[in-house]
C-alpha cells in the first residue's frame, strides 16, 4: 500500500493530508509541537511510514488537530500567524541562515557580492595609510581608546592653540591656558591680521 502526502493552506490554517486506506487510531502516531510535525502510520506489519519535518512556520499546538476518514488522515495546524507559507517545510539555507539575496542579471554565474564585500573589507584592512591618513587614523585611535581626562585634554589643547598643539595630558593642559606653538620655520597670526 502507497502512501504520500499533500498539503494546502487558507489564510487561517495548513491543512496536511497522508493518503492511506484503511487506517485506525492504534496504527497512527501524530505529534504536533509548534513549529514541527511527527507522524507515524504503520502501514502493515513489516512497514511503517514516517514524516517528521521542521514546519517553515510556528502554529498553535492545542488548536491544531487531526481526524481519521476512509482513504486518509487530515493534520489541520492553525498558524500562529496569517502568512503565506510558500513550503510546508523550513528550507534549509546554503550558508548562513541571514544570508543576503541580491538581484541579478547573470543567471549562470551570479556574484556573490557578500565575497566581493569581505575581500574589498580585507584589502582595506591591509592597506598601509601614509601621511595625514596615518596620522589622523592614529590621532582618531588615541583618542578612542582614551580616558575621559585624555579626550579633554585632546579637546582643550588643540581648540586653545588653534590646532598647532595635541596633548594627552589633562593634568598640565587642565591648569593653565595652552600656548600656540607653530611648526619650525612657520609664524602664526591671527586670521584679521
Amino acid at each position: 500500500m502507497g502512501v504520500r502526502h499533500e498539503w494546502f493552506q487558507t489564510d487561517q490554517a495548513v491543512t496536511v493530508t497522508i493518503f492511506a486506506k484503511g487506517l485506525t487510531e492504534d496504527r497512527l502516531e501524530v505529534k504536533i509541537g509548534r513549529q514541527n510535525l511527527a507522524v507515524q502510520v504503520q502501514v502493515d506489519e513489516n512497514t511503517d511510514y514516517t514524516m517528521d519535518m521542521i514546519l517553515a512556520h510556528p502554529v498553535q499546538e492545542q488548536s491544531s488537530s487531526y481526524k481519521i476518514l476512509k482513504t486518509k488522515v487530515e493534520i489541520q495546524l492553525k498558524k500562529a500567524t496569517a502568512v503565506r507559507w510558500e513550503t510546508l517545510e523550513q528550507r534549509e539555507e546554503a550558508g548562513s541562515a541571514n544570508q543576503r539575496n541580491y538581484p541579478t542579471s547573470n543567471r549562470r554565474n551570479p556574484v556573490d557580492w557578500d565575497k566581493v564585500e569581505a575581500e574589498v573589507v580585507k584589502e582595506d584592512a591591509e592597506d598601509k595609510k601614509e601621511g595625514d591618513q596615518a596620522m589622523n587614523e592614529l590621532f582618531q585611535k588615541i583618542y578612542a581608546d582614551g580616558n575621559d581626562d585624555t579626550r579633554r585634554a585632546m579637546i582643550k589643547s588643540f581648540q586653545e592653540s588653534g590646532g598647532t598643539v595635541l596633548s594627552t595630558n589633562w593634568d598640565d593642559i587642565g591648569k593653565k591656558q595652552t600656548e600656540v606653538k607653530p611648526p619650525d620655520g612657520m609664524e602664526y597670526k591671527k586670521w584679521n591680521e
